[in-house]
Formats: structure tokens, sequence, C-alpha cells
């Protein structure tokens, strides 16, 4: 049993003659006789699965009930289980409930029959908590405290919240005296009314479409006995199985090496800055399954080679990876991946192209936009570790927290795997940045709030004042929702995200936003910010719904993106599963582009550049007919492509290109429109 304090509330009330109280079960015995399994009306998915495990009771089965999404979210039925005596009145029922699912649990009391009782309902999950007692949207976590009369619920109080129950095991309690009707959460009264529908009846657990819901410590007693919070909240995931090493959190002087073992050991990491020379060790000092080493001391950018050991024996063979590089260092290359699946062959051939991509060219890092987990569950080595081995060897994931990495306790299996910066003032790796050579990259957690005022929002802020931030090149910030989407049906991009940071993007000059969510590959630019989706690593491919003007190429495909920096300049390429190139655009620092209002052109046409010779800026303004996509780049006169100052779709109407050619020597260069249908050239002079 777990140890809990508990209080006596200081009720009046009359212990009912007859009542055969107290009631305990701690489900130690490894079985749950005498809780009757009840799956609802209409189930989808199921049947449940109630079982006993480690001395507590838990429901794995994804139920519930009717599937029209409308009549699902009105119910939220799926399955209980009930025990008791149909005479028990006033009492108070107590339980340790805990949730790895974003779903719901909580408490029957009262139980006539499964068409009829009353019940404290909890939901993390916002988007399927259904319609408020007035018939508006939720869209928070809830707490609803209501009653099923013949089968129809009936909301007699409700909270909406940004939590509905906290991570780990939490204390729940129901208190019914005469006509009053209390719901406690870890001691704290939470929701209460006045309803004399049901008198008397049996207790009950409720689990709604939730995958993981755990109950421990089942109590009723005639007195008013509240569980407070439990003192053991820790819950530790378990080692499933063996997994090979992962690069974690480098930086330009450390790096850190995880792996797990079924068996406990000692582990130890061997390196150093030649091949088959190891002459540096970093060990553990305690007997461990989930193995965590940091290698410190160590030289910029540069290349190390190692093993790792668990006690003495040679877990993997040897590999290698880089340090971070100076901050002025100006070209590196890296990944984005979002949306990864659940180990399916399309999420295995992305993982293949993201590694033949490496190979032809070396990437320092790959950045993971959300969603690592695609399941309900903690089973991330099928889903992550596994179809990513090849790479993560070598080198680190930035990864993102998705919606899916949030349903299992508010991330808890995301953060019990991956080792990020702690850089923010929670000191939490839910939201983080960092500088790569010239670059600097925000890591936010949009599951979260987000709002001003909250943490993660002065974090932000922060952040991109930072002066790691001022003296690099680009600004890249990444996380799960977009703020705007064209796949996707009914889904039009976060409004969150719209209303709280996009206004700090277009303020604070941010370069890129990349983002998941959508199962597609999009891109655009908005207010100078270039907006890039990339979920399209495994999961199931989302529809068309509808056309963004600002968003200039989009595309239901399964791929990764890859982000070429040189200097002032990105190449920006998506590559699909089958290593075939989806779309590919680039990104000059010092180039502005503008369209004039003027009469639509009636022919294509590029004027020469204004002021010509120039030393630093110069204006070329172009004339494009109809509707297609158009480039302009800079050559040199022998026609080696110096730099791409437009690559993209326009619509009709005459374009002007502010080109800032300050880190180009004195002499003559090319420049040259080209649509599908017209090119042409001209040239200009810089002198200084």
């Amino acid at each position: 049993m777990r140890r809990m304090h508990f209080l006596l509330l200081a009720l009046s009330a009359s212990v009912v003659h007859g009542q055969s109280l107290p009631f305990y079960d701690d489900f130690n015995d490894g079985d749950y006789n005498g809780w009757e399994v009840i799956d609802d009306v209409e189930p989808q998915f199921g049947p449940s699965d109630w079982r006993v495990e480690g001395g507590t009771l838990v429901q794995r089965s994804n139920i519930w009930s009717y599937a029209p999404v409308e009549l699902e979210t009105k119910y939220h039925l799926g399955t209980h289980v009930a025990t008791g005596d149909k005479n028990w009145a006033d009492y108070a029922m107590n339980a340790l409930v805990r949730s790895t699912d974003n779903d719901g649990v909580g408490l029957i009391f009262r139980y006539q029959d499964e068409r009829n009782y009353y019940r404290i309902l909890l939901m993390n999950d916002p988007a399927w908590s259904g319609r408020d007692s007035s018939g508006v949207a939720v869209n928070t976590p809830l707490q609803r405290l209501q009653k099923f009369v013949d089968g129809e619920p009936v909301i007699l109080a409700e909270n909406k919240v940004s939590q509905a129950y906290p991570p780990g095991f939490f204390a729940l309690t129901a208190d019914v005296r005469g006509d009053t009707l209390r719901a406690y959460l870890n001691g704290a009264l939470i929701l209460s009314a006045l309803d004399d529908t049901y008198h008397s009846g049996r207790i009950g657990l409720l689990s709604y479409a939730n995958t993981g819901a755990y109950y421990d410590s089942v109590s009723v007693t005639t007195e008013a006995v509240v569980y407070s919070e439990p003192e053991d909240r820790g819950f530790s995931y378990a080692v499933r199985e063996f997994r090979a090493p992962y690069i974690q959190n480098p930086t330009q002087t450390s790096m850190e090496i995880a792996w797990r073992t079924l068996e406990p050991s000692v582990g130890r990491v061997l390196y150093g800055v030649e091949k088959g020379v190891l002459d540096n060790e970093a060990a553990e000092t305690g007997v461990v399954q989930k193995h965590h080493v940091l290698l410190d001391g160590l030289q910029v950018n540069t290349r190390y080679f190692y093993e790792v050991y668990s006690g003495s024996a040679r877990t993997a063979a040897e590999e290698n990876f880089r340090t971070a590089p100076r901050h002025d260092q100006k070209r590196f290359s890296f990944l984005v991946l979002g949306d990864s699946g659940v180990d399916t062959p399309t999420q295995w051939r992305v993982g293949a192209q993201m590694r033949h991509s490496m190979n032809d060219r070396e990437a320092d890092f790959v950045v993971h936009v959300g969603d690592v987990h695609q399941g309900a569950g903690d089973y991330y080595d099928d889903i992550y570790f596994k179809p990513y081995r090849e790479i993560i060897k070598n080198v680190n994931v930035f990864t993102s927290l998705g919606n899916h990495d949030v349903i299992t306790d508010n991330g808890g299996v995301y953060l019990d795997d991956f080792y990020l910066p702690r850089n923010n003032a929670d000191s939490t790796e839910r939201y983080y940045s960092f500088r790569w050579a010239n670059a600097y990259f925000i890591a936010l957690d949009t599951n979260g709030n987000f709002a001003p005022g909250s943490p993660q929002h002065d974090f932000l802020l922060e952040a991109l004042t930072d002066s790691l931030r001022k003296t690099a090149t680009w600004t890249f910030v990444y996380a799960h929702h977009p703020p705007y989407t064209e796949y996707w049906t009914n889904y039009y991009g976060d409004s969150r995200v719209q209303n709280h940071l996009v206004p700090i993007y277009e303020e604070y000059d941010v370069d890129m936003v990349m983002n998941g969510h959508t199962h597609s590959y999009e891109r655009g630019e908005k207010e100078h910010v270039h907006y890039l989706v990339s979920g399209g690593g495994g999961g199931a491919l989302d529809d068309f719904f509808i056309d963004y003007d600002h968003i200039t190429f989009s595309d239901m495909v399964h791929h990764f993106t890859r982000i070429d920096v040189d200097d002032d300049e990105l190449q920006v390429t998506a590559i699909d599963e089958y290593g075939q190139q989806v779309d590919r655009f680039v990104i000059n620092k010092f180039s502005a582009l503008e369209i004039e209002e003027s009469p639509l052109p009636i022919h294509f046409q590029i004027e020469q550049n204004y002021p010509n010779p120039f030393a630093d800026t110069t204006t070329i303004r172009y004339h494009i007919a109809q509707p297609e996509r158009v480039t302009l780049e800079v050559y040199d006169l022998l026609g080696q492509r110096i730099t791409t100052l437009v690559d993209r779709h326009h619509l009709p109407g005459v374009y002007v290109v502010t080109f800032n050619a300050a880190r180009l020597a004195s002499g003559t260069y090319a420049y040259q429109l080209s649509t599908d249908s017209f090119t042409a050239d001209k040239q200009f002079t810089i002198v200084r």
C-alpha cells in the first residue's frame, strides 16, 4: 500500500444503519474479485482490459462509446467497474488514481445501474472535452461532477482548468452527505453541488478512452475521510528492453551518452580523438539500468570516437560524434523531422533517407518538431530508438514536445528518455535554447502555457534578446503546433500560436519557424517570417483543407527536410520517403522582396538594377504577367551561382528586391530571372 495522509472532515452526519462499511481494496491480493466489469453502450475499440498489475488495478484498452464525435464527447463513456452495497448512503469514497493517458478517469458513487449514478470525471485532453453546460465548446481540460439519469448526462458542476489532474498518483475523493455532493483532488475541494436524485448506491471506477487508468487503495467510510496528496508520488518507467547508445545534449566542450540495459550495471564510456585509440574514460558511480554518462572537457568542433561498456561487457561497437562548432562558423547543416509514426514501413523509409542524406553530406544534428511518439503509451523504443538507431548513435536529435508526447503523464516518459538543455528559469527540458555556429535555436512547448505573463512567454522574450542570439546571423524557432496550415480538415492552425507567438516572431525578426502536428509539408512567408511545416515523418497523411495566400507550396507527402546554412544563405530541401526531391527553396538573409501597387503587367520583364554601379545595396524590379514559380539568381561571369534572391511562386504583379551585396567583392556580376515560360538576365557592377 502506498503511504498517504488523510483528513477527517468535521461534518455532521449520522451513520446509516445497515451499511457494511468500512470498505477497502488495495488489490495486493493480485485480483479484483468482487468488482463487476461493465463496458458502456456502443463500445469502440473494445472490449475493456481491466487487470491487476503490481498491486494496482489498471484499465489498458482505448475503449470509448459512440462513433460520432458529438455523441462521444457528450457522454464520455467507455468502461467502468462497480462494487459495494446498493444501500450505502452517506459515505466518503477515496482512491489513489494515476493516468498515463490524457483522457478520462474518475469515480462513480451512489451507483444504481449502468444508466443511473453520480460520477466525478477528470479529462486532461482539451480536444475531446466536448461542450459545457451552456453548450459552448470547452477546449480546455475539465473537472466535472455530473449525474446520469436513464443514460443521459446532467452536469451539476464543472471547472475549465489548465490541468484536470497532475502526473503520477493523486488522491481523488467523493464525499456524499444527504443532498450534498463534494469532490476533492489531493485533499482540496474542487467541485460541489446539491442534488437528491439518488440517496444511496454502490461505488465504481471509470475509464474513458484511456489506455492507462490506474486505481489503488480504494476505501469507503461512513466518516468524512479525505485522502490528501500521496507522499510517494514518484513513478519509475520500467526498462522494457535493451536500448542502444544515443547521443544527447552536445555543446562545444561536452557530450552526453545514454543507453539502457535489462541488467543493472555500472556504465562506462571510453573515448578519444583517434579511431581505435580510446584513452579517456567517464563512468557512472552506481549500478543502474538507465545509463547516462557525461563526457566533459572536450575540444570545440572535434570528432571523437567512443565505445560504451555496461560493467565489463562492451555494449556497442565503436562509434563517433562531433562537438558543437565555434560561434563564428558559417556553414553547417541539420535535418527537420516531425510526427514520426508508429513503427510503420513509411517511418523506416523516411529514416533510411535521412541517414542516406547524412552520408552524402554530413548533418550536424536533427530537429524534431514534436510527436516523437505517435501512440498513447510509453513504448519509445519501437517508434523512435530503433527506427533512428543509425542516426542517433552519431548526432543528437533536439526534440520538442508534441501533443502525443504529453499524453503519458504530461510528457513524463519523454522527459525520462531525453536529456535536453535546462536553460530556462524553471530548469525544465520542456523548452530551451541553444547556439550552433552562426544560428540561434529556440524550442517551445506549445502544449503548455505560453500566454503573456507565463514563464514560457517570458523565456521566449529573454531568449530573443540574449547576447548569443544578437550575434547570430539566423534565428530559428521550433515547436509542434503551427500557426497556419493548409492541410487537415477543419484545422486552420493553432489560434493560441497566432495570438501569442506570431506577433513576437514578427517583432523580433525571427527568420524561420518550424512546426509539425499537421502531417504534410508546407512552407511560406508572412511579414518576413518564413514558416515551415515538416510533419510527414511517418504518421498517416492529412488531406488538403484551406488555401492560405502566404503559403506558397504545400504537399501531402511523407518526408523530412534538410536545411544547409552557408553564411547568410539557407538552402531548404524536402525529400520524400523514396529519396525524391519534393521542394527546394533558398532564403538570402540580406535581400528583401516587396510587391508594388501598380497595374498588373501584361508582359514578363526584368529591369536594370538601380543604382548601378553600387557599393553595398541595390534594387532590382521585375514584372510577372501570370502565376508562375519565379527564381532570381546572381552569378559571377564564369557562370557560377553566387546566391538566390528569390525562389517562390508569384501571382501577377511588379516585384522589387533589395539586395545587400556587402559580402561580394568588387566586379561585374549577372542576375537572371527565370520562370517556366520566361528567362532574362542583366548585369550589375560593384565598386568600392
